[in-house]
């Protein structure tokens, strides 16, 4: 549905920006005070979050409301009155924590009443922001509690009542203000605001002008700088849509310029902005839910996504090349020596503070400090360097565009809670961990493939970190009883929520390329699917040999690198039909099964799938060989 977009000039719009800034900025002030200072009890400092958050997705709606009409009366109606309920259960909390807390798990009706308010406030923000998915199946999630008597014996419990059930997900830490929104408001929101006042400064621009310089003169340059640019750009915003929106608007039409299809330039664009979300520092929200659910340090999971990072957008970057080679592509004129020098400045400001955000994260200070420091040091950088420098405006704009974009992830993640609290209150974890157990008769294979399906399916309709939390809270426990190591099995589940962005027939990552692109969205995907073939692969990889998590010695590493690393370069060679010339059916299906055997997780299938990728290179060379000699020879008679 197209929306109008009233004048500027709008009083009620005007009024409408007025609140969202004023929210926005007190929320982060209230948790950079707190983060300094030190926090208020986790209801209370988790609550502020949440009812801010239904705050501003209401608010932003209203924004983008049509400019007249009964459409607009009865949206801005429902705004008024979501507005309402999220500050006054959000500050219920705040006031009468002390009653709460005393209160030993007996509440009152007040108590009901305003937590079933909270609860039907969050779904309708939820819906608004993110569709009808994720709401319904956290009301499926209420009826399974409250009926749960009239289940099969297998999922059969006692049953909740409604008072304990609400009463539970508002006012303890067992439901919507559990631990996943404990992480955003711990975590996520200052790596957020960091990744904000980095775009203010202008990272978008000079990470793909920084990788214009790095790869533009190679053949096909424009696909690379997509890939080097995206993957710069991409972990730090950690979303793979807003990834494309951003670098995709600069890449794709110069893709096409210098010779790709719209297609195939929409495609690329996309998977290398899904990557966004498995490449180390940031990795979406999700990455700090993980840390808290394995009770890892963060530093541990951004290690062990660093190298199924590389080999992703190595493969990427192979794909890229071997298209331009095929198509005879050339690369981008050279950089000026003065363009040189001062894009090198510019990328100074944004690298430095970046380098110290990875280093304080890898000496294992904690990430919310990494983030602050790392801001300070960015705005600090900044204020010296004049073609970039905030002004006044443009600092509190940043402050509240980051706020927004925290926003609805809260909503989400706070609705993943009524999931995890309901799993946990009725044993629902531990009959599906039953079920699931039976249904692959002990194979981990079949398991991982349900598993594989099941996270693609929830991704197309999910927020990654909502997809995520469900998983993780259902399947990769079954993982680890079967032997999965518990990184390995909640690497699996996360990678596959990502993915779900180029898988058709929902990809919305693919989709939106292809509307930058000029192309057909399903012809996108598909091809989005058939370049990053390898990535679905590598999970498998990982969870059989889990040493390219960094588990283990050099050894665990290094094997699974090399092999991953042939695999990469046969799939790339046996989808784009080209290494070193165009290659004929037999040498790309003798590229693509040494690919397999590669990447399948036994030495003796690792030494036959490299013989016979070096097999199918040695033919290409011997037949080239052959053709020059007869090139040459055919010279010398005339």
């Amino acid at each position: 549905m197209t929306i109008d977009t009233a004048s500027p000039s709008d009083p009620l719009r005007r009024v409408l920006r007025a609140l969202i800034a004023a929210i926005a900025l007190s929320t982060a002030a209230f948790y950079f005070y707190t983060a300094w200072y030190g926090t208020y009890p986790a209801l209370i400092q988790r609550s502020v979050l949440l009812g801010s958050a239904i705050c501003l997705v209401f608010l932003g709606l209203a924004e983008r409301s049509p400019a007249t009409g009964a459409k607009r009366t009865l949206l801005i109606t429902l705004v008024a009155v979501g507005v309402a309920a999220s500050a006054l259960t959000a500050g219920f909390i705040v006031v009468d924590f002390q009653n709460i807390a005393e209160s030993a798990g007996f509440y009152g009706q007040t108590e009901v009443i305003l937590a079933s308010i909270m609860v039907i406030a969050l779904l309708i923000a939820t819906w608004f922001a993110f569709g009808a998915a994720l709401p319904l199946i956290a009301i499926a999630f209420i009826l399974y509690a409250l009926f749960g008597r009239s289940m099969p014996d297998i999922l059969s419990h006692r049953g909740l009542s409604w008072s304990s059930l609400m009463a539970g997900n508002y006012l303890t830490t067992k439901g919507v203000l559990g631990v996943p929104l404990g992480a955003v408001a711990d975590v996520v929101l200052y790596f957020l605001v960091f990744s904000s006042f980095l775009a203010a400064t202008g990272a978008s621009d000079t990470f793909v002008r920084l990788s214009q310089l790095l790869v533009g003169r190679m053949r096909g340059g424009p696909a690379k700088i997509a890939v080097v640019g995206s993957g710069l750009l991409g972990s730090v915003s950690g979303s793979a849509v807003a990834n494309v929106a951003a670098s995709g608007t600069f890449t794709i039409p110069m893709m096409k310029r210098v010779g790709y299809s719209p297609h195939f330039s929409g495609a690329v664009e996309a998977v290398a902005s899904s990557g966004s979300q498995i490449m180390p520092p940031v990795m979406g929200a999700a990455v700090f839910i993980m840390a808290d659910m394995l009770q890892v340090g963060y530093s541990t999971i951004i290690m062990a996504a660093f190298f199924p990072a590389l080999i992703y957008y190595t493969n990427l970057f192979f794909v890229v090349d071997l298209e331009a080679a095929k198509l005879e592509l050339r690369g981008l004129d050279d950089f000026e020596k003065g363009q040189t020098v001062q894009l090198l400045k510019d990328s100074i400001f944004l690298l430095v503070p970046l380098g110290i955000l990875f280093g304080m994260v890898l000496m294992q200070y904690s990430p919310r400090y990494a983030a602050i420091v790392s801001l300070a040091v960015l705005l600090l950088m900044n204020m010296v360097n004049p073609r970039h420098r905030l002004g006044p405006r443009a600092l509190m704009n940043a402050m509240v565009d980051g706020m927004r974009s925290v926003a609805p992830i809260t909503v989400a993640v706070a609705v993943a809670g009524i999931i995890v609290g309901v799993v946990e209150v009725t044993g629902l974890g531990l009959n599906l961990t039953t079920i699931m157990t039976a249904a692959a008769e002990n194979s981990l294979l079949l398991l991982l493939i349900l598993t594989m399906v099941s996270s693609i399916i929830l991704g197309m309709g999910l927020p990654t970190v909502a997809c995520y939390i469900i998983l993780a809270l259902i399947i990769a426990p079954v993982m680890v009883r079967l032997g999965v190591p518990p990184i390995a099995a909640h690497m699996f589940v996360f990678y596959f929520g990502t993915l779900s962005a180029i898988t058709p027939p929902v990809a919305l990552g693919s989709f939106t390329a292809a509307g930058i692109a000029g192309s057909a969205p399903l012809q996108t995907s598909f091809t989005s699917l058939r370049i990053a073939l390898p990535a679905f692969l590598m999970p498998y990889l990982f969870v059989f040999q889990p040493g390219l998590l960094f588990q283990g010695d050099v050894t665990a590493l290094l094997v699974p690198l090399v092999n991953s690393g042939l695999a990469v370069l046969g799939l790339s060679a046996a989808t784009v039909g080209y290494f070193r010339g165009r290659i004929g059916l037999l040498r790309r299906a003798m590229f693509l099964i040494g690919a397999l055997m590669a990447f399948a997780p036994d030495h003796l299938t690792d030494i036959a799938g490299a013989l016979l990728i070096a097999a199918a290179i040695a033919i290409g060379e011997l037949s080239r060989s052959k053709g020059e000699t007869v090139t040459a020879r055919g010279s010398a008679r005339q």
